[in-house]
């Protein structure tokens, strides 16, 4: 086949592709002119011919001679592992492109969707085999991306962590062979978040040219950067599947997960000014997605303690200081003592709700508030009505294997989704929870990995993660005005995937805002602030130990979806002020935080760190500054994004150390100039102290 162009243009974005016999990336960068020399673009590569050197394709196999990391494998019962992939059509538009392939001996057929987003630029890419033979296939692995990129990308940055500490970014030097990312866990993680940056060497907040890649997918997941002899690096995303868990019969087909790639010159702002774009415009469930409402969640202030006289008080003082959203925590529900007692029983406790939570929920309604509920659906402790009833519901153990041996003695159980009797008893019990039309929120949490997870022998935590999907799609379709938060165990299950069906990711169970900086900095890096929950928690962080002040807590927690996880019962007059007037300060600025640019600032995070939302006509701007270790010496920051050209004045909603800043609390006209270049000094010395920056635009 005679190799063609295929040019997408989208976003300030171009992609161009040489079909031939395979499919090869030819370009894709900043958006390239019409009339360009498609031509010129093409002669500068090899060609693909069987026996020509080859520059890898969007799906290399082992059956051309490709030594490296096929982006398909598998084999049919009698062979077959290695098929020759030929292009048989194409269908393509300015912005998107279908590329279809089909085996030499017509046993599999691959097809190559690529999209990309005419505003945002982000290019969405999934893949779909289907075995066309008349015996069954085992599939390894399908990359739903793989893109050969240059040797010039030199440095990766990826997202590692622990549960109470996700997000955390390390930087990798590339070299010889593969950086390899995988997930096992059945949920997204906590330690291996599905998404990746590359870049030349030295990229930071505002300078590099960086690719963002995420898998937008909440199970297991493998993420690989295979380095060549001539420096050319593959990037790889799709599912990782378990020996056996995806058999094709005859004419059966799989799709992956889709895959994304953002590209951006001007370093990790840029790539961020794309990603929360489309999260905005392509992923969320709503758009534009109504303002989002100040939290209070009764966790931190009663556990598993709900006693109606301390649920009024806490709904009273809740709207004294402005919140929105009164939650519900765990422990509401039938024969919830603990932790270990309860899950799957979804219906209100007699203890504690003798009346059922409508009169709570009226209650919060009463005095302006929206009612949410927090529920695990997936999960079942042994010591539950529904265990009992149907200890055969949940995924098979290694040891289930022998019907004569009793599951281990965990604490809770995952439910096996991919029945239908399960799922259909869990739609009925929480469509009966919102059915009256009271509960406006569920908080969704998944408090264990899914591991091991088998159906029949058989490997099936992909299965899970398609039934949960279902199960969520089915219930925001009997009740569309409901928002869904996801949460696992924090952080656990954050992705694109979890977030077409959700509006909040609960970023970690630690609400230490000393802790939070980075974890929230790392999860602006492919969130907007608006899906992020972030809380005022307690003085002293329940997980950490750590104490700090209110106004070190709520600077931090206003960057996000802010609420309050606090027992505020115990607070004054004086202290409901307080966190009163920070609630209206992030009320004040709620459109901007949630519709402007996110930027970092150029600060280490390790003794100091910042960041800020600038409004899309540049006229107003939020920034915070924060100094993280002990340390004498003022913390110089640009300030990114400001117009140039503009005049702006800076003011200090908050009370600062004394001496923290040269002019007080506000600033006189300082041109936009000045503070992008040379930015400001902030004289913060002790640790967990921080500024926080109003800037209007005056001239």
């Amino acid at each position: 086949m005679t190799e063609r162009v295929v040019h997408l243009r989208g976003g300030g974005i171009s992609v161009a592709l040489g079909v031939g016999d395979v499919v090869r990336l030819l370009y894709w960068g900043p958006a390239l002119p019409d009339g360009v020399d498609e031509a010129g673009l093409r002669g500068a590569l090899p060609p693909s011919g069987l026996d020509a050197p080859m520059v890898p394709p969007l799906l290399p196999v082992s059956g051309w001679g490709f030594w490296g990391q096929p982006a398909l494998s598998g084999r049919h019962a009698t062979g077959g592992w290695a098929p020759r992939l030929r292009v048989a059509s194409v269908d393509a538009s300015t912005t998107r492109a279908r590329i279809d392939h089909v085996a030499e001996d017509g046993s599999l057929a691959v097809a190559l969707t690529l999209d990309l987003d005419t505003e945002t630029g982000v290019l969405r890419a999934d893949a779909e085999v289907v075995n066309r033979a008349a015996e069954p296939y085992r599939l390894d692995w399908c990359a739903a991306l793989c893109l050969p990129l240059p040797a010039w990308l030199e440095e990766a940055l990826v997202s590692e962590g622990t549960y109470i500490r996700e997000f955390q970014e390390r930087r990798v030097a590339l070299g010889m062979g593969v950086l390899l990312r995988e997930n096992r866990r059945g949920r997204t993680s906590h330690d291996a978040f599905p998404g990746l940056v590359l870049g030349e060497r030295g990229f930071g907040a505002a300078q590099g040219t960086i690719c963002g890649f995420h898998l937008g997918w909440s199970g297991n997941h493998r993420l690989s950067v295979e380095t060549r002899p001539d420096g050319t690096r593959i990037v790889q995303l799709g599912e990782l599947l378990h020996p056996g868990e995806v058999v094709l019969a005859p004419g059966e087909a799989y799709r992956t997960p889709p895959a994304y790639a953002a590209l951006a010159e001007d370093g990790l702002n840029g790539l961020m000014a794309r990603t929360h774009a489309h999260v905005r415009r392509r992923i969320l469930p709503r758009q534009p997605m109504p303002p989002r409402p100040v939290h209070l969640n009764i966790w931190e202030a009663i556990y598993f303690g709900h006693e109606r006289g301390a649920l009024l008080d806490l709904i009273d003082r809740a709207a004294r200081v402005g919140v929105e959203r009164f939650v519900i925590d765990d422990g509401w529900f039938h024969g919830r003592v603990n932790e270990r007692a309860g899950l799957g029983d979804w219906w209100p406790d007699a203890g504690k709700y003798p009346d059922g939570l409508a009169p709570i929920a009226d209650a919060v309604r009463t005095r302006g508030m929206d009612f949410g509920l927090w529920v695990e659906p997936e999960n079942v402790n042994p010591d539950s009505d529904l265990f009992r009833a149907h200890p055969d519901w949940i995924l098979e153990l290694p040891q289930a294997a022998d019907p004569a041996r009793p599951p281990a003695p965990w604490r809770q159980y995952v439910l096996d989704l991919g029945r239908a009797e399960v799922a259909d008893y869990l739609f009925e019990k929480i469509d009966a929870l919102l059915r009256p039309g009271a509960i406006a929120y569920l908080k969704w949490d998944m408090n264990r990995d899914i591991a091991p997870a088998a159906v029949g022998g058989e490997p099936a935590w992909g299965r899970h993660v398609r039934a949960l999907y279902a199960l969520i799609d089915r219930l925001r379709t009997a009740h569309p005005d409901v928002e869904i938060e996801t949460c696992a165990s924090g952080g656990g299950r954050a992705d694109w995937g979890i977030l077409e069906r959700t509006e909040r990711v609960w970023a970690s169970d630690s609400n230490d805002a000393h802790d939070r900086l980075a974890i929230q900095r790392g999860f602006g890096l492919f969130f907007p602030p608006e899906v992020m929950g972030a809380h005022v928690g307690r003085e002293r962080c329940t997980v950490t130990g750590r104490r700090n002040d209110l106004g070190f807590r709520a600077a931090v927690a206003l960057f996000g979806h802010m609420g309050v996880e606090w027992d505020i019962r115990a607070l004054d007059d004086s202290e409901l002020a307080d966190l009163a007037a920070w609630i209206a300060l992030h009320k004040r600025h709620r459109a901007l935080l949630h519709g402007g640019r996110s930027v970092r600032l150029d600060l280490d995070g390790v003794e100091s760190t910042g960041h800020g939302v600038v409004s899309e006509d540049r006229r107003n701007a939020l920034f915070l500054v924060a100094r993280l270790v002990t340390k004498p010496v003022p913390i110089v920051t640009r300030l990114p994004g400001l117009d140039p050209e503009g005049t702006y004045v800076l003011r200090v909603p908050e009370p600062v150390p004394e001496g923290a800043l040269p002019w007080g609390r506000e600033s006189p006209p300082l041109g936009g100039r000045m503070l992008g270049f040379a930015g400001v000094r902030v004289a913060l010395g002790r640790p967990d102290t921080a500024v926080v920056f109003e800037v209007e635009r005056v001239g």
